[in-house]
This record gives structure tokens, sequence and C-alpha cells, in this order.
């Protein structure tokens, strides 16, 4: 068995083994589950949704053909991606530093915000920063092809990722005759993936860019007073001081692998700044990719200057990540407690069918995971309650008032289960529902 896969396996079994414990997806990973089973439908609708992003829903068609397993299935996927971004940090740490450089910056990934949150809950920034990570990886070794695929299916994760993209097919179709047809393909494959579906599935071109324009998410760039800035202020805080002081050591003292792979990081962390200047949100796992380089830069930069160096940046760096990260693994319990709870508030109200017959209103955050239990769109579930309906309120994860917020009248409460209240404002669903050719 070849190393690379013997690195995937192990990655596989210890995803599967996390699957033991509580879990739930994020708003924009339950979503794409959503979205995968609708593709399959060939109903896909992107309106309701986060905005679009081609690689997940690749993957989340043909596991949404598994029904109740898929969201776990996704989350599978998404977590190896996480692992194998640790295992990538690691080899392209020793690869520039030495063994301890790989470790630290393992470890450094390992602790830091933005890999355990995103990896726990099936974003895509532990699969984005594996596949730049590897993408590096492989043009080092001389497997530019290998390097090449690594890099589009990055830039079906992130569009910050087209600029590197664009620059590397030229390269290699200058380089590798033999490399032209992939090049093309790449070409193709990339803007179409982006493009198509979100055309076909909302009836505009633009509606990813205005979607990724709406309402930024708490703690985004785009709610500070000068966005720009505030995305340099996340990516110092992304990476800790320490770990930030060691990556630039290495820019001093490494070679010119360390400071071309700098210099993309640092332009990574402009594009980001610019587009949140733009009025994109801006959040901070927008920089998970330069962050990742950034903990590889760091372990090299702190092994080279003394092995316990890098012991000194990951223990002052897992001090600093520590409060974040006990938040984080309880705002996981509160999301997998949701999750759980739901279906059994959907049986307390008289199943899915009862539900389906009038009009489902329910928390902006609550839409996707909602949409999947009782297999309808996302598209307009979040509005305002109104008549007739049943609301589906949840409390949020960091607790507080369940929301929607409900004016009582006319509606009666007809079930409840950790965090969730189902209220009618349905007098007759067999009647509303033949009304509405149910």
């Amino acid at each position: 068995m070849s190393r690379g896969a013997a690195v995937t396996g192990a990655a596989v079994a210890i995803a599967a083994a996390s699957l033991l414990l509580p879990w739930a997806l994020a708003f924009d990973p339950q979503a794409w589950v959503v979205w995968g089973r609708d593709v399959g439908r060939f109903a896909l609708d992107t309106s309701g949704g986060p905005s679009w992003k081609p690689l997940p829903v690749v993957i989340t068609t043909p596991l949404a053909l598994t029904g109740d397993p898929a969201p776990a299935l996704w989350l599978l996927v998404a977590r190896t991606g996480g692992l194998l971004a640790i295992a990538g940090a690691a080899v392209l740490g020793a690869r520039l530093g030495g063994a301890v450089a790989g470790a630290a910056a393992a470890a450094l990934m390992a602790l830091s915000t933005w890999w355990f949150f995103n990896t726990a809950l099936g974003n895509s920034e532990g699969m984005l920063a594996a596949a730049v990570l590897w993408a590096v990886i492989a043009h080092l070794a001389g497997r530019h092809r290998a390097a090449l695929a690594c890099a589009v299916a990055a830039g079906l994760l992130r569009p910050e990722v087209w600029p590197f993209l664009g620059l590397y097919g030229l390269w290699l179709w200058r380089h590798d005759r033999g490399a032209r047809p992939a090049v093309v393909a790449a070409a193709i494959v990339v803007p179409l993936l982006w493009i198509a579906p979100d055309l076909a599935g909302t009836g505009g071109l633009a509606s990813a860019s205005r979607a990724a324009r709406g309402e930024p998410s708490l703690g985004s760039a785009a709610l500070e007073d000068v966005p720009g800035l505030a995305v340099l202020a996340d990516f110092w805080v992304f990476l800790t001081a320490p770990a930030l002081i060691a990556a630039v050591v290495a820019v001093i003292v490494g070679g010119r692998t360390v400071r071309v792979l700098a210099a993309g990081a640092v332009a990574w962390v402009v594009i980001v700044a610019v587009m949140a200047q733009a009025g994109y949100a801006g959040n901070p796992r927008y920089l998970v990719a330069a962050a990742a380089i950034g903990c590889v830069l760091a372990g090299v930069g702190a092994a080279r200057v003394w092995p316990w160096a890098a012991v000194i940046v990951v223990a002052i760096g897992a001090v600093i990540t520590a409060p974040d990260l006990r938040d984080q693994a309880t705002d996981v319990g509160h999301r997998a407690d949701r999750r759980e709870a739901l279906p059994d508030v959907v049986a307390a109200a008289g199943g899915r069918n009862q539900l389906v017959a009038c009009q489902i209103h329910t928390a902006p955050a609550a839409r996707p995971l909602v949409a999947w239990e009782l297999d309808i769109d996302m598209r307009g579930i979040d509005r305002p309650p109104e008549h007739p309906d049943f609301v589906i309120r949840m409390r949020p994860y960091g607790g507080g008032p369940l929301d929607p917020a409900l004016n009582p009248f006319g509606y009666d409460p007809i079930a409840r289960a950790p965090g969730w209240e189902i209220w009618r404002g349905c007098v007759n669903p067999a009647a509303a529902s033949a009304a509405r050719g149910g």
C-alpha cells in the first residue's frame, strides 16, 4: 500500500469513528445536502440557500441517493478532508524544514480555531486547506498534473483560488505539452460548474455574487468600519501572534520555496481584504487557505531557530486558542442537540405529512435542517409567520428566545422538544392541502 493510500485510509477511519459522537452540520453543508437531493430530482433551486459552491454539491448529489444517511456521509467526507489538511501540513512542513517543522505545522493547524470548528461541522474549509497543501506537495514532487487536479478541487471551493489556478495553468501549459488537455479541461470545468447550476437553479447569473454580498454573518469583516483592515486583523488573530512571528522568521531564513508560499498567502489575504472592502462578507473562514500555509511556515520558522522554539510556539498558540476551542465545542454540542431533537418534535406534531399540508415557517438558521427533515424546499420557509401555516421555532444555539418571533393569536402550541416548538396556525391541514393541490 502506498503512503498516500495509507494516510487517506487512516483519515477516513478516524473521521468515521468521530461520527459515533453527537454531530451536526453547519448551515452551508446542510444546504448542500438539500441541494444534492434536489439535483437528483432535477429540481435544483439555489435561491433559498447560501451562495453556490460546486464541489460540495457534486459530492452530495450521489450521497443524497442514500436518503437519511446523506448528512452523515457528507460529514465523513468533510472531516476526512480536514484530517488530510493536517497530514498535508505535516508533510509539507517536514519537506521544507524537517520533522520538527512538520510536527509543529500539524499541531498549529489542529489547535487553530478555524480547523476544529469548520471540520467538526462539515464546512469545506478543511477540504480547501487539504487541496491547497497537497497541490503544493504534488508540485514540489514533480507531479504537476496531480497538483493541477488538487488546484481544480480548491477552485471549486473558493473563488479566491482562481487567480492562482489560472497562473498555474499557464505555467503548466508552457512546461508540459502533455498536460495541455488537462489544462483545457480545467479551464472549462471550473467556470461551468460555478455558473451553470446556479444559473439553472435561480435564473440569475450573478445570484451567487448577490448571496455572497448579502447580510454578512456575525464576525464578518463587512460589519466593521473599514472591512479591508478588519480582514488583516482577522488573519493576525486566526494564525495567532506567535505563529505569525515564526512564519516571518521562515521568510527571512528560508529559501525560494518558502518565500513563494509566503507571497501566495499574503496575496490571498489581500484578495479577501479587497473583496471585503468591495462589499463581500470577508468572513474569517475565507482566510483558511492562507492560514494553512501560515501554519506550515510557522513550523518551518520555529524549527529553524531552535527545535524547542517550535514546541514553545505550539504551546503558546494552544493557550491562546483554548478558550475559543472550549466555546466551539459547546456550540457543536448545542447544534447536535438541535439536530437530534428535530425528528422528535416533528413526530410529536403529527409527522411530516401533517405539517407539510400547510406552509412551513421557521428560523433562518434552521432553514436547511428543517427543509431536509421535512423534504421540502428551503425557499421562503424563513419568512415571517403568516396564517395558514405551521411555525417550527428553534432556540438559537447560543441561547435566547425562540426564533421566529410569534404573535400567538390564532396559533396553538402542539409539540415541544429540547430547543424546539411547533405552533399550528393551520386549522384544517387536510383542507389546506386540497386547496393547494396536495
